[in-house]
């Protein structure tokens, strides 16, 4: 083991579609094609999509709902191309599939081999709470040093205590109350996603031009924002993620984006 690698820091993480999915180890199937069978396993549970074992233990078929908690009726159909990805998709691949190719589910296949299974209910599990908290977290970072090397505090804190918002006269509140107790701390310690929004756009002009595409991104920083929307979910882990189909598409532009922010402000 080469131990001077144990104290660096590796801030890449990868999450795939088998760590989201459940396993053909772990999900419930059907070992016959009787279609009422299927129908009471996946009202009981809540399932759109049911695979079906074949005798000598693989899958090749699977009956679906016609769309969404539908179970009006079954279909029997084939796991083929056009609902099989590789195990090992990255959630940013496995996101943008799931919104390009409008469906909600795809097996999980290693060569010909089908080993799991994965549908839009699995984005709401904690791994991608997690994933997404770490992008938010680090676009809340990179901003907030962009934002330390082109204004001075001073200027920060002028702005915030001239704002008739409350939410950032607390944050004044806050940086006062730390001075007092004699706590290190200065005003970009205070900062959250939408107080950075606001500021950036308060301070366009003194970003250096070289930096100056962060601009286009600043109104999705604002709780309307596609940022500020997700990362109010984000917050509260109790509420799922992907509340509908919209979702699809801020999660899919979050990834997105914070590759393009990571290529302009690092």
């Amino acid at each position: 083991m080469n131990l001077r690698r144990q104290f660096l820091y590796d801030p890449t993480i990868e999450v795939s579609a088998s760590q989201i999915g459940v396993s053909k180890w772990n999900w419930i199937c059907i070992e016959s094609k009787d279609e009422s069978i299927a129908l009471e396993i996946m009202k009981m549970n809540r399932y759109d999509v049911l695979p079906i074992k074949n005798a000598e233990g693989s899958f090749d078929s699977f009956f679906a709902t016609p769309g969404w908690n539908d179970y009006s009726k079954l279909q029997l159909l084939s796991i083929d191309e056009s609902n099989k990805i590789y195990y090992r998709m990255s959630l940013k691949d496995l996101v943008r599939k799931f919104k390009n190719d409008e469906n909600h589910f795809y097996f999980l296949t290693d060569y010909d081999q089908v080993i799991g299974l994965v549908s839009f209910v699995n984005l709401n599990c904690q791994l991608v709470y997690n994933y997404l908290y770490i992008v938010i977290a680090d676009i809340e970072k990179i901003s907030v040093d962009l934002l330390k090397k082109c204004v001075d505090q001073d200027s920060i804190l002028n702005v915030l205590r001239a704002s008739s918002d409350s939410h950032q006269k607390k944050l004044v509140a806050e940086f006062e109350k730390a001075e007092k107790l004699n706590i290190d701390n200065d005003i970009f310690q205070h900062l959250y996603l939408q107080s950075i929004g606001i500021l950036l756009k308060k301070f366009e002009l003194e970003i250096p031009s070289h930096y100056q595409e962060i601009v286009n991104f600043i109104p999705k920083y604002l709780p309307d924002g596609s940022f500020g929307k997700l990362r109010n979910r984000i917050m509260h882990p109790v509420k799922p993620i992907l509340s509908d189909k919209n979702s699809i598409h801020q999660i899919d532009e979050l990834l997105t984006d914070y590759l393009e922010l990571k290529e302009i402000l690092e």
